[in-house]
């Protein structure tokens, strides 16, 4: 037990105010120790001229260890007077069916008490005195919802969150026409003259499934790791269709990513970027890599050069006739080879020199020329 002069107890949010501490908080710090320990709570709140239920109340409500302490105490020391303390079994069982209530559901205290047929305000501080966790529970419940606003579920305050017949009316063709058309929310809100961030929050509350739909999400809206995927970018469908022409030239090989884009007005860029984020296995084809040497090339070009580098390096066949034969040019081969494929170049005058040591006379291979 403590003494009476222990440290204060602080003052936590929801918690005792600080008149209500100031009032109670000696008598408290009494209750606590083990000078008054022969005393029970009435007798201790008539010492400091309170109501003894007052202080029991706030004993239960805030320092709810104090009191089974104290019982446990004074029933080891033989001074107990074996009154029952804490709930009722006649209170626990009225209560029972709304704190079950309560614990499965988002409705709110009155409404629960209604329905049981209790009061309310006795349900309340029931809850406060021999169910804190469920007040807890409840109250984290309400803070997340005020984070993280969703239809159906309950709002800051405690209230379900329902949308109203004027809003529903209000925004229903332009909920229609974001369902049937590629639009971005802007050019609806144009047309309709609306407001564009109102309109983004209705979308947000009470129709998250059709963004998840527009946006090409597959996740169910009630998994709890939803937030995560909502939040990824994605490009509106009108993006989508910017793009799909070029898609559809670059799958065909009909031209470079830069030509395509040059040819369709779009930058090239920021075409790019998009390749990258929604078609990686062309970003794969038509993005850079790391060769043998550690150079960055283009993923498309060693491709296109790879058998003739290999032949080279392998061979003692003159570059120009491997150009010929594979028909690509000679300069470009020649200044490929030379910027990115050294060990090649030193492998290919390699054999070529052991050729003419057991050969004389024997014609060396053509080495691409170095810059002076």
């Amino acid at each position: 037990m403590k003494t009476p002069e222990g440290p204060k107890r602080p003052n936590k949010s929801k918690g005792q105010r600080k008149l209500t501490r100031e009032k109670y908080g000696e008598a408290i710090n009494a209750c606590d120790s083990s000078e008054f320990i022969d005393c029970n709570v009435s007798q201790i709140a008539r010492m400091y001229g309170l109501d003894g239920t007052a202080l029991a109340n706030q004993l239960r409500a805030h320092f709810p260890d104090v009191i089974p302490r104290r019982e446990a105490e004074r029933r080891r020391m033989g001074i107990a007077d074996n009154i029952h303390r804490g709930v009722r079994p006649y209170a626990e069982e009225a209560y029972a069916e709304a704190v079950e209530l309560l614990s499965r559901s988002d409705i709110s205290v009155k409404e629960a008490a209604e329905r049981c047929g209790v009061s309310s305000s006795g349900l309340r501080q029931h809850l406060r005195y021999y169910h804190k966790k469920l007040v807890k529970n409840r109250s984290h419940r309400y803070e997340e919802g005020m984070m993280y606003p969703r239809a159906g579920t309950v709002s800051g305050n405690g209230s379900i969150r329902r949308v109203s017949e004027e809003k529903i009316m209000k925004y229903a063709e332009a909920v229609e026409m974001y369902r049937t058309t590629s639009l971005p929310v802007t050019e609806i809100c144009r047309r309709l003259d609306l407001s564009v961030s109102s309109f983004r929050n209705h979308l947000r509350l009470w129709h998250r499934a059709l963004m998840f739909e527009r946006r090409g999400a597959t996740m169910s809206v009630d998994s709890p790791s939803d937030r995560e995927a909502f939040e990824t970018k994605r490009y509106c469908p009108a993006t989508a269709e910017k793009y799909a022409e070029a898609i559809k030239e670059l799958r065909l090989g009909s031209g470079s990513l830069t030509d395509i884009a040059a040819s369709l007005g779009l930058k090239p860029d920021i075409f790019r970027r998009y390749i990258k984020e929604h078609a990686p296995e062309l970003w794969e084809r038509e993005g850079m890599m790391q060769s043998e040497c550690g150079k960055r090339i283009k993923r498309r070009t060693n491709d296109k050069y790879a058998m003739a580098v290999e032949l080279y390096r392998c061979t003692t066949e003159p570059l120009k006739s491997i150009a010929k034969n594979l028909a690509l040019q000679y300069n470009s081969l020649s200044s490929f080879i030379r910027r990115n494929c050294r060990d090649a170049i030193d492998a290919h005058n390699q054999l070529c020199t052991t050729k003419a040591k057991r050969e004389p006379g024997g014609e060396s291979g053509n080495t691409p020329p170095t810059k002076r």
